[in-house]
């Protein structure tokens, strides 16, 4: 698929390829070695090369797939080892953590972001933020919505979208008395969670300086809610993606809270049911309040052993920056661009026939401004580990949602005071 390169977008790669103290001359010819973990990403990466041969026909991309687990194993290894990383890596959020103790072995991209900050979505760069320093660029905004079958709820007559949780939850007592839940939510891992702590205000787990707010009065609170949920029968906790997939195809689950790549795997996996879901806004905590949250996302970032970090970031932007490359990766892998000029793009707008012709493009449009920032941090895995234990203690009565929580926090503080 052949993609126009404007000539704005040219000259600005140009002339960050020939500047740049100790950069390779225009005239060198260059590998960029990438390394990722998903054929999706292969693809695209594969699919731009060409065009960006046109522009740096000195620079040859160099793509290794490499199983997730695997990679950032050989990527600790290789930062360790002080040889061996690429120039490029795809950091999925939910490893960054392990790669922001001690010295990172990525660059910080601050500098080089901020020509681009009034254009991209900076809410998503939290994940990767560390002490001031941003060591990732995203690929994908990931929104959240609630994607539901328009038709249970009608047949229940319950008019979507609704305003806030409490009006959801009472008119889900028509679907509960059916033996339908409303939601899905999980009762032994931290995701679920994690999407409705972000909407509720929370920056998370950590706060901007990050102090430990696991055990916070209002995280406490979100946890005593998100059970009652559980304990009511408005929501369920399916126990695993395929058995969550098989109630949604059998009419058993009316709704599931769920980023933009989300969509994509309902697609894939209960196939049968084309044109009878939608998406809506979630319903906010209060009214007025965001109606969106944020879950997944995978980042570039360009390692501290690259002997070719102007090229790379050169590279970077092409991919990240041009609309015609976004709009390409959206078809290749169903990511929406976390950039501003792009959301408006038609390509994104369209109808789609699996969710009844509705725009979701549109909606993500409308939701982005309200993507919220979190913070993360190099103890963020741990955090999420101890958290989702602590949701499981809870729900199964072992402990009550406070005390779940204080000894994961307590046991979180201890972790990071041992260092």
């Amino acid at each position: 698929m052949k993609r126009n390169i404007s000539v704005f977008a040219t000259i600005l790669l140009l002339l960050s390829l020939l500047i740049g103290a100790g950069a390779a001359s225009a005239q060198d010819d260059i590998t960029l070695t990438i390394w990722t973990f998903g054929s999706f990403f292969t693809d695209f990466y594969e699919g731009i090369e060409a065009d960006y041969k046109e522009i740096a026909p000195h620079v040859s991309i160099e793509v290794e797939e490499i199983p997730y687990g695997q990679l950032y194993d050989n990527l600790q290894g290789a930062i360790v080892a002080g040889v061996g990383a690429p120039d490029i890596v795809d950091v999925e959020q939910g490893v960054i953590s392990r790669f922001l103790k001690g010295e990172p072995g990525l660059i910080d991209l601050n500098d080089l972001i901020v020509p681009h900050e009034d254009d991209y979505i900076m809410a998503k760069t939290g994940l990767y933020a560390h002490q001031g320093a941003i060591y990732g660029i995203d690929h994908c905004l990931c929104p959240v919505v609630l994607y539901y079958r328009h038709d249970i709820f009608a047949d229940a007559g319950i008019e979507m979208p609704i305003a806030t949780w409490d009006e959801y939850i009472e008119a889900a007592a028509a679907l509960t008395e059916q033996g339908i839940a409303a939601l899905v939510l999980d009762d032994r891992s931290w995701g679920d969670f994690y999407i409705l702590l972000l909407q509720s205000g929370s920056p998370g787990f950590f706060d901007a300086e990050g102090n430990v707010i696991v055990d916070s009065a209002e995280t406490i609170a979100l946890l005593e809610w998100y059970l009652g949920l559980l304990e009511s029968g408005v929501a369920i906790a399916p126990g695993d993606s395929q058995s969550t997939y098989g109630l949604m195809a059998e009419g058993k689950i009316a709704a599931r809270a769920g980023a933009d790549w989300y969509g994509g795997f309902i697609k894939n996996n209960v196939a049968d049911t084309e044109g009878l879901w939608r998406a809506a806004p979630l319903p906010a905590f209060e009214e007025g309040g965001a109606r969106t949250s944020t879950h997944g996302g995978t980042a570039y970032s360009i390692t501290r052993q690259s002997e070719h970090k102007d090229e790379a970031w050169a590279f970077i932007e092409f991919a990240l920056f041009n609309e015609d490359n976004k709009i390409f990766e959206f078809e290749v892998n169903n990511l929406l661009p976390p950039v501003l000029s792009h959301l408006d793009n038609e390509a994104l707008l369209g109808p789609d026939p699996y969710f009844d012709n509705q725009s979701l493009g549109e909606l993500f449009l409308e939701l982005a401004p309200e993507v919220p920032h979190q913070a993360r941090g190099p103890w963020f895995n741990e955090a999420s580990t101890l958290v989702g234990n602590a949701i499981f203690e809870a729900a199964q009565g072992e402990k009550t949602a406070e005390q779940a929580l204080k000894d994961a926090a307590d046991e979180l503080r201890r972790a990071i005071d041992f260092g």
